[in-house]
This record gives structure tokens, sequence and C-alpha cells, in this order.
């Protein structure tokens, strides 16, 4: 960019120095970038219709296909696909190439959803996906092991039931342990445990009860990157439980919660929160944001970068009980954080 400017001023200098030569000064640089944003299709105020109530099902039916190839004919074919710490891909094919990434090394893939929270253009699909690896994955080479993976998808959805866009979040490290590899904090620990049963499901009311429970949330984030671990446990219930789900850690009381507060303070300075998109669903709050900030100390199992760059993408469920956040599930990649572990 710099470098477009030098010479756009240089032409100018030029241009004056010449009666002979009235050039137009050059056309302002183009940000392509901007063209790559992620497109939020807007369903409108109509609910969810009959199309989008078996998008989860679907989704979920597409992610055990061979080659993922079911998934395909339930995306637009401009969707979008992310996931934390690895590149964004686009377009129906690059989608359907993105999970195939991601998840193509395991074979006789079962997956059961768990919950299912519904808008009218968006779902939030909570899944438990079992399989073998078969393949090479993220540097592990095949083993033939079993794995159990706790993940969450961000569906945005047309009325017509086609999927816009997904953002998928799941916790790699957690993985790779179960195959053998990976942090040694995490090796030898159970898999996440497989549901049962049929999938709760949470259709939005747009209830200012919902509006209320966003605002509570949206407070409790903001209250992270503050100063005060007060002002960050006053929102929850005494008897509050947070938990990282796959890696199966609690949190139980606010005593816990503040210390998992100055924890990240003394591993982050300049702690920035960042919320992206939050609903409110009957008593439950869908959250995904951002951690950011300058990494100067050790963060779990993550050492302290030499970069010192710090961001992680999560996404939270918090259930709340009488103006009060009593549960949260919290989902986040921290691979994302360790240079060179980018899927």
């Amino acid at each position: 960019m710099r470098s477009i400017l030098l010479l756009g001023v240089a032409g100018l200098l030029l241009g004056a120095c010449s009666s002979d030569n009235a050039a137009s000064p050059p056309p302002a640089p183009v940000d392509w970038h901007a063209f790559d944003l992620p497109r939020h299709f807007d369903a409108g105020a109509s609910g969810v219709t009959v199309s989008e109530r078996q998008v989860a099902e679907q989704y979920a039916a597409a992610l055990t296909s061979p080659g993922f190839a079911a998934l395909g004919p339930k995306l637009d074919s401009d969707a979008h696909f992310q996931f934390p710490g690895s590149a964004d891909a686009r377009a129906r094919d690059g989608v359907v190439q993105a999970h195939e990434k991601l998840l193509g090394a395991f074979d006789k893939r079962a997956v059961v959803v768990s919950r299912v929270w519904r808008t009218a253009n968006e779902q939030t699909v909570e899944w438990t996906l079992t399989g073998v690896q078969t393949k090479d994955w993220m540097g592990v080479a095949a083993t033939q092991k079993p794995v159990v993976i706790r993940g969450i998808s961000l569906l945005w959805t047309k009325d017509d039931g086609t999927i816009t866009d997904v953002h998928v979040v799941f916790d790699t490290a957690v993985v790779k342990a179960q195959l053998g590899t990976g942090p040694k904090e995490l090796l030898g620990a159970p898999p996440p445990a497989v549901p049962s049963g049929a999938p709760q499901v949470f259709d939005q009311a747009s209830t200012p009860e919902e509006a209320g429970n966003v605002a509570i949330v949206r407070s409790w984030l903001d209250a992270l990157e503050g100063n005060s671990d007060a002002a960050y446990v006053a929102p929850l219930t005494d008897d509050v439980a947070v938990e990282a789900v796959e890696r199966q850690q609690q949190q139980h009381g606010k005593d816990e919660v503040r210390a998992y507060f100055k924890a990240m303070h003394k591993a982050i300075g300049q702690l920035d929160t960042t919320v992206d998109n939050t609903w409110g669903i009957g008593q439950f709050v869908v959250v995904e944001y951002t951690i950011a900030g300058e990494q100067i100390g050790p963060l779990s199992w993550v050492p302290a970068q030499r970069d010192k760059v710090f961001r992680l993408d999560m996404v939270s469920i918090a259930e709340l009980s009488g103006g009060k956040i009593a549960h949260v599930w919290r989902y986040d990649n921290p691979g994302q954080m360790v240079t060179g572990s980018n899927p």
C-alpha cells in the first residue's frame, strides 16, 4: 500500500514539472479484501421455516457421507467456511473440501447431535463425532485409532434450508492427544462422552427476556477485558459452572471463575474481547467472540509464543436463571495460538 501511495505522489510531482503533461492523478487503490467478507443472509422475521427445521439433521448426516458428498447440495453456491487457526474457504466446493481437510482423515464417521439452537437465519448445532483415523491428519500419521470429537457448528441459512455460512469449532489438541501426540498435559485424558437420545431443540421467540439475556452476556464479556474481577463475576450465580467442553475442564462457583479472570490477565496483556455474533434463544445465549492481546505468559498448556500475538476464536453457550448466568459451555481451539499448528 505504501509503495502505491509513493508512486502516486511521484507521478503528481512529475506532472507538476511539465506544462505539456497534465496527467490525471492515479485512481485510489482498491481494498480487494473488502469483497472477501462473509455474507450472512437475512431470512427476515418469518421465523424458522419447514425446510430450515431439517438443516441440523441433514448437516450431521452429511458429515458422515463419503467425501462429504451429501454436504454440497445443502450449500449455497457462494457459501463461506471458517475454523479457528485455518484459512477460510469459499464457494460450495471450497467448503466441502474444507470439511474433508478437517474431518476426512477419520473413517467410519458417526455423528450425534445433542442440542440445536435456532433463529430465523442461524442455527447452532452441538455435535459429537466418532471415527477411526485412517489417513494422516494435521501432522499425525495414520494411527488406526478411534477418536471422539465434541464440536459446534454455526450454520447461517436461507428460508429454503440452504446453508450460506459455516463456522466450526473444536479442540484439535484434544484429538491429537487421543492419537498419542499433542500436549503432554492432555495425554491419557479420557475422550469426551458420547451423548445419547434425541437432540434438544430450542427456537428463538424474540422476547424482551431474550434481549435482556443477550445484554447480560455481552456485559460479562466486556468485563473480561477490564481490571475488575468483581465486575466479571457479578452477573454469575453463586454456583455457576463454566466448562471447556471437549477438555472436560470445569470451573465451579465464583471463586474459580475469578481465578480464571486473573490467569487470563496474567497471561495476556492488553486483553481485548470482540463479540462477533449473539443470539438470545429461550434461557440461552449463543455468543461468538474473539479474545486477543499480547501473550506475556503461558496459558494452560500453551507456552508464551515468540511473536507475543494472542488470538483465540470462541463460541460459548450461556444458560441464564433469574437474570444471572448459571452455566456456560465454551468451545475453542487453543492450537490456533501455537505457531505452525494450523491445519
